[in-house]
């Protein structure tokens, strides 16, 4: 055989990344919406997609819906849930969802994202090591991609229903990368081209405003565009990108309440605090949670404000002032570009809990991922090689561990609870499933640890209320349901408290609730 017919298509290598990303995550497939943690609010219980229309579609692109204007990723779900009712022979507009098309698009989108990650690691390291033999370069992007997909950090974007706004937005950053720089310089099509992924990428998850920044690493180098080419390349993104910020931000109040939190001359710290973060999680995956409480307040009492960042920039002196380190330094700023839209240094809305989350990191693990591949072409030596597949098989060990937590509720919050014991959303989360299974009495308990921490949470008091209605403890359940209509009514609340008042035969209560209840919900409201 002659050698031209042992060199392996390198579409081989992207359909094999293809492959194990499916065997990998396809378990998730299995697993039921979360009652709670944003699955609720975004998608079994939004008012939008129960009682699905055209209307429908057309609120989610005309305004934000739950302090987020995501309405690509809104009317992926509204599509989806389309699909599961047809295909249960229900009405398209109404009737119970299946779970698995939704986690099926998490899949399908991930599986797709690996091998875009694929596609532009054999781009940008080609670039970076011209000449080097193809089926290195074929490797070495596969093990690339391969990192991306099957780091830890993926299993929460993945395996949570919710997490389609960071997979799809991801996906389409990708896509936009690879259109742009698939030649020297992109003609006028694949520019349109890549502005609408661009576009698509911000419709899905507003942290897509990053990728004119990678882009612009990623100009510089590999590719040596001059500065008026990255202008006119460049320039519009940059623009429509500081627009979405402007409209995105205006979405979301409880930033507001965050902008009051973290006074501004902290938020470079915060930044540092966060990325330092990352990039020790992405090095040494381990005490992964949903909620790592590292809001701005704790980080600075905890004193690691004051040092944190010097990490991050004694890597990038290190990687700047080594001559032969020195092209490991585009692969880090790459890494930090796609994270700075959520580092904190505009406050957002999920910061008043943790400024650091691991769907953050989504698109931004492409660049330690270019940073593998580099590694593989340009230290051809075996051990260098083996190093990295065991790196890649190491972690997708730690993966296939993790994923089983997001299957169920119970289990997600207690792993939680364990990295991080004073996670009240993830100890509220806790009670209520315990709640949902029957176990009140324990669930009750583990309320009042929320309310301890919380003190000001008319949610919590609520919640509490009815798990002590529920244990037979009436006087205690009105008096808690008063408290969560004193601290912040809603409709539910002053229902629940109207229909407390009626059974302890408190009519007065009773129809000042209802008058309450009036005034927060008029005859012919939603």
């Amino acid at each position: 055989m002659s050698e031209v017919g042992k060199i392996r298509p390198w579409w081989t290598w992207g359909l094999l990344v293809a492959v194990v990303t499916v065997v990998v995550f396809l378990p998730s497939v299995r697993f039921p919406f979360f009652p709670f943690w944003d699955d609720d609010i975004h998608v079994h219980a939004n008012p939008h997609i129960t009682e699905l229309s055209w209307r429908s579609i057309g609120a989610f692109w005309s305004g934000p819906w739950q302090q987020l204007y995501i309405p690509l990723t809104y009317s992926t779900w509204a599509g989806l849930a389309a699909l599961s009712r047809w295909a249960d022979g229900l009405p398209v507009s109404s009737g119970a969802l299946n779970a698995a098309w939704f986690h099926g698009a998490n899949v399908l989108g991930h599986t797709i994202s690996a091998v875009l990650a694929f596609l532009f690691l054999r781009r940008i390291t080609g670039k970076f090591c011209l000449g080097a033999p193809t089926q290195r370069l074929d490797l070495a992007s596969a093990l690339g991609a391969l990192f991306f997909a099957l780091h830890p950090l993926q299993v929460e974007p993945v395996a949570w229903i919710s997490g389609l706004r960071d997979v799809l937005g991801g996906c389409l950053g990708l896509a936009a990368l690879v259109v742009l720089f698939g030649r020297e310089r992109p003609n006028p099509a694949r520019w349109t081209a890549a502005t609408l992924l661009f576009l698509a990428s911000l419709a899905a998850k507003p942290a897509g405003v990053a990728l004119p920044l990678v882009a612009g690493v990623l100009a510089v180098m590999p590719f040596r565009w001059s500065g008026r080419h990255i202008a006119f390349s460049l320039g519009p993104w940059l623009v429509i990108g500081m627009l979405w910020v402007v409209l995105t931000s205006s979405a979301q109040w409880a930033a507001e309440l965050a902008v009051g939190l973290v006074p501004v001359w902290t938020r470079p710290l915060v930044a540092g605090d966060a990325l330092a973060f990352y990039l020790v999680k992405t090095l040494w995956p381990s005490g992964l949670a949903a909620d790592y409480g590292r809001s701005p307040g704790y980080v600075l009492a905890a004193g690691w404000l004051w040092w944190a960042w010097l990490g991050p920039v004694a890597l990038a002196v290190l990687l700047s002032t080594v001559k032969q380190l020195r092209i490991y330094l585009v692969p880090l700023l790459v890494f930090a570009a796609a994270l700075l839209p959520t580092l904190g240094l505009i406050p957002f809305n999920f910061q008043m809990v943790s400024t650091v989350a691991d769907r953050y990191a989504y698109l931004a693990l492409i660049g330690p991922a270019l940073a593998l591949s580099l590694i593989v072409v340009r230290s051809p030596a075996l051990p260098a090689t083996v190093l990295v597949v065991l790196t890649v098989i190491a972690l997708l060990f730690c993966t296939v561990q993790r994923l089983p937590l997001w299957s169920e509720d119970v289990k997600l919050f207690a792993a939680t609870l364990k990295v991080n014991p004073q996670s009240w959303k993830a100890m509220h989360n806790y009670a209520s499933a315990l709640d949902d299974r029957g176990r009140t009495a324990e669930a009750a308990e583990r309320m009042q640890e929320v309310i301890a921490q919380r003190p000001d949470s008319a949610e919590a008091y609520n919640d509490l209320a009815v798990m002590e209605w529920k244990l037979g403890r009436r006087p205690e359940a009105v008096a808690l349901m008063r408290r969560s209509v004193m601290l912040r009514p809603t409709p539910g609340s002053a229902r629940n408290l109207a229909v407390m008042e009626e059974e302890i035969g408190n009519p007065a209560g009773r129809d000042e609730a209802l008058q309450l209840l009036r005034q927060l919900q008029p005859p012919g409201s939603n």
